[in-house]
């Protein structure tokens, strides 16, 4: 039974039985950025098992969710850019972006600019494209802890696998994460029954 618990309550509002979560922009607050994205943390923390959880996503045009970290998560509430969406920051989670966009942001892929001649590397955050021929509505989270895997389910598309991450390092408590990103449509808690 997951529950979304708030942190940053004035662009995420949670709906009173914290099974829901929407961004709700605000007049007084600066220009919104599109390339910073607001999220919550699910409850209870996770510390060994197997967990699965769903979320409805009906109609919205941006979403992210999955796991993390738990002192990763509490960092600034939870405001991030895409390129911090990676497993090596605690992180295992796949979007949605522009209505048709779906990614599962992986970590960084690194390389050398030997090119002009510098011996310099850099970094370059690896965002995978998912392809899918019916959208879901709703995506099934599936957390095995001892195995170290997390993987995402098209449950609109009866539970077809959207993306597995492999092989995760879970040294510290993680917990479900969900950003409406800044989309005012909400994101809800489902029971993987109905």
């Amino acid at each position: 039974h997951v529950t979304l618990v708030p942190s940053h309550p004035s662009y995420a509002v949670i709906s009173e039985d914290e099974r829901q979560v929407r961004y709700q922009f605000q007049i007084h607050q600066p220009s919104v950025k599109v390339n910073y994205f607001y999220g919550v943390l699910g409850s209870p923390s996770i510390t060994s098992g197997k967990h699965y959880w769903e979320v409805d996503v009906t109609n919205k045009r941006d979403w992210i969710l999955g796991i993390c970290v738990s002192f990763k998560c509490n960092a600034k509430w939870n405001v991030l850019r895409p390129e911090n969406y990676q497993p090596k920051n605690g992180y295992w989670v796949i979007g949605l972006q522009n209505t048709n966009n779906y990614s599962a942001f992986q970590d960084a892929v690194k390389y050398s600019d030997f090119q002009i001649g510098s011996r310099s590397t850099a970094s370059v955050p690896l965002i995978v494209p998912l392809f899918m021929t019916i959208y879901p509505n709703r995506v099934g989270v599936f957390l095995d802890y001892e195995a170290c895997t997390v993987s995402f389910f098209n449950v609109t598309n009866n539970g077809f696998l959207i993306y597995k991450f492999s092989n995760c390092h879970f040294s510290y408590p993680v917990f479900p994460y969900f950003s409406p990103m800044t989309c005012e449509l909400p994101m809800t808690l489902c029971s993987p029954s109905s």
